[in-house]
């Protein structure tokens, strides 16, 4: 990834210019996974059924949500016991 990719990660109106479509997607997953995975939009589910093939649909679910446990865990130790 480029420094600008890495800048960009946190920017999602800077994605579709940065990241070509499979990524966008797996970005925009994560994102969504962050958010509320039950309002993932009909449009993404679309595109991603379209870009990635089941296996590998499984795969970025399990890292997104895995991702999103130890960042809501992490927090809550933080904030309930210290640095």
């Amino acid at each position: 990834m480029s420094d600008a990719q890495i800048d960009a990660v946190e920017c999602p109106e800077m994605w579709d210019e940065l990241f070509d479509a499979r990524s966008c997607a797996a970005l925009r997953l994560a994102d969504a996974i962050s958010a509320d995975s039950h309002a993932i939009e009909p449009h993404l589910v679309e595109q991603l059924r379209s870009e990635f093939t089941e296996t590998e649909l499984a795969e970025l679910i399990l890292v997104a949500g895995q991702a999103n446990l130890n960042n809501r865990a992490g927090n809550a130790a933080k904030q309930l016991l210290g640095p």
